[in-house]
């Protein structure tokens, strides 16, 4: 049976990290637990934006900050949490934002790192006019990691595991709106410039041994965008319609996010450079009490569907994935790669302690399910047909559970154990769930 393996996400990564963590329990530390007898604490702001940097386009990203003591030139400075997607290992980092000094306009810049040596800068500046009603953010963000890859398709075996480098700059535009209370909507237009390459990890054979950027080589063996730079417009559009409520312990409401996008290809540095696709993606949430606010039911159903236009292609790093804390607990992250995925979870979450009326200790059991399929690679190659069976695509499933300590209403601590039938993968991270 293959050994347990530890994925670690979402945590500190240097001294200044964990002393900008420390200043901000120790504030919260001063007081006592909840006295019955006494009227109990306000409960903290509903909005987990408040103190955090939310994105919501063309990936929701989410990067928790806590106040750091240092203030100059009206700069302020915040430790910050996470900072990449899954498998990053442990990642956070600094942020030193103008925050409400200016009117209307916030500029930021985030610096971060992770225990894998990934990298990770932001720059930009967010515009809301007096209403607050129209906003307007423009950044620019470079990142460098590296990530795991197992092949194409929904059928590839664990056993073909390898890591690629990807070095990403992005410059991007965002416009949206609030349209009602609840509701958001709004566009965009990115152009990224990304360069990928063999992975630094000596303990796993080179990718290149079994993968190759070469459109002449067996198809099941291409993986487009391979050791090349691409260049790729996207624009696109999303819609949310969010009323959760986090303000008086376990989540509860409804939280539905729907996006559209094309992409196509600038240009790329060798002989193969059509890059173009459609994509959309529907993320929705439910949280039902069961029975009293101390119990509750999480469903979650991600959807993503990316569609090639003609006969052009999706850059193998590009592709939607299974496999991972937020995509089908059990698998190691980005398991299974194609076109197109389907993943629902389910959580039953129990508060076992509660210590004021945002805080406390919950157990939870969850099962997760999903399916990957689609592969444009090839028109008449066995395997590339076999991919692109929705019907042959086989579910993956996963299940476990585990225990969290919540913070407050937009922090917490999570212990996870999940289970398949490819290993018992631990996960340790700062997030409430999904």
């Amino acid at each position: 049976m293959r050994m347990t393996r530890f994925i670690l996400r979402c945590s500190t990564v240097s001294v200044l990290l964990l002393y900008g963590f420390q200043a901000h329990l120790a504030g919260q530390d001063t007081q006592k637990p909840a006295d019955t007898s006494q009227s109990p604490q306000p409960p903290d702001p509903v909005d987990p934006c408040l103190k955090s940097t939310c994105r919501d386009v063309p990936a929701r990203d989410t990067l928790d900050t806590f106040d750091l003591p240092k203030r100059k030139f009206d700069v302020k400075y915040r430790a910050l949490v996470g900072g990449f997607a899954q498998g990053a290992g442990f990642a956070g980092g600094i942020q030193a934002t103008t925050a409400e000094s200016i009117p209307h306009v916030q500029v930021r810049a985030n610096l971060l790192t992770s225990t894998h040596l990934d990298q990770r800068f932001d720059v930009g500046a967010k515009f809301d006019d007096s209403a607050n009603k129209n906003h307007v953010d423009i950044w620019f963000s470079y990142v460098k990691r590296q990530t795991d890859f197992y092949g194409v398709g929904p059928h590839n075996p664990n056993k073909v595991r390898a890591t690629f480098d990807t070095d990403r700059r992005s410059y991007q535009a965002t416009y949206s709106r609030d349209i009602a209370n609840h509701v958001q909507s709004g566009v965009y237009a990115q152009v990224r410039g990304t360069r990928s390459g063999q992975g630094l990890d000596k303990k796993l054979p080179p990718i290149t041994e079994g993968f190759s950027g070469i459109p002449s080589v067996p198809a099941e063996q291409w993986i487009p965008g391979f050791l090349t730079t691409t260049e790729i417009l996207s624009y696109g559009g999303f819609l949310q319609w969010d009323v959760r409520d986090r303000s008086k312990g376990l989540t509860q409401g409804i939280d539905i996010y729907l996006r559209g996008a094309s992409n196509d290809g600038i240009r790329t540095s060798e002989a193969f450079g059509d890059f173009g696709w459609i994509e959309g993606e529907a993320d929705i949430r439910g949280y039902i009490p069961l029975g009293g606010p101390g119990t509750s039911l999480a469903l979650r159903g991600e959807h993503q569907f990316k569609s090639p236009k003609g006969g052009s292609q999706i850059p193998f790093y590009d592709l939607s994935f299974l496999g991972g804390h937020d995509f089908v607990r059990g698998y190691d992250a980005y398991r299974f790669r194609g076109n197109n995925v389907l993943i629902y979870a389910a959580e039953v979450r129990r508060t076992i302690r509660r210590v004021s009326v945002n805080r406390g200790w919950d157990v939870f059991g969850f099962v997760d399910t999903g399916r990957v399929w689609g592969d444009s690679r090839s028109l008449d190659n066995p395997i590339v047909l076999l991919n692109q069976q929705f019907k042959l695509s086989p579910w993956r499933t996963g299940v476990g559970g585990g225990f969290e300590y919540r913070r407050s209403s937009g922090f917490a601590m999570r212990a996870e154990l999940g289970h398949s039938k490819e290993g018992n993968p631990i996960y340790l991270l700062f997030s409430r769930g999904f």
